[in-house]
C-alpha cells in the first residue's frame, strides 16, 4: 500500500518528477500544465516496462491541483488504481 510519506516532499515536485512501483504497478508523478494552471500529473501503468517503453493506451493519467494536499489524494488514487488493475491492495 502506498502511503503519503512514500511520495516525497511537495517541494521536490517543483523541479523533479518521481517514479515508483507497487507490486507490479508502476507510477510517475510530475508537475505539468493543464491550460494555464500548474497541476500534479499522476500516471500509472502495469510493469515490468518503464514509462518510455509502455504504449500510451496502457497508461492511465489523472491531474490534481498543484498543492501539497494533493499528495494525499494521489496516494489514495494510486491505491485505488492498484486495486482496479490487480484486484486487490496488499500491505507491504
Amino acid at each position: 500500500m502506498i502511503q503519503r510519506n512514500d511520495l516525497l516532499t511537495f517541494n521536490y515536485y517543483k523541479k523533479e518528477k518521481f517514479t515508483g512501483s507497487n507490486q507490479g504497478m508502476r507510477y510517475l508523478i510530475q508537475k505539468d500544465k493543464e491550460g494555464e494552471e500548474d497541476v500534479l500529473l499522476a500516471v500509472t501503468w502495469p510493469g515490468p516496462y518503464n514509462f518510455a517503453a509502455t504504449p500510451e493506451e496502457m497508461k492511465t493519467k489523472r491531474a490534481f491541483p498543484f498543492r501539497e494536499e494533493s499528495l494525499e489524494e494521489i496516494a489514495e488514487y494510486l491505491n485505488q488504481t492498484y486495486e482496479q488493475m490487480f484486484g486487490g491492495c496488499q500491505e507491504t
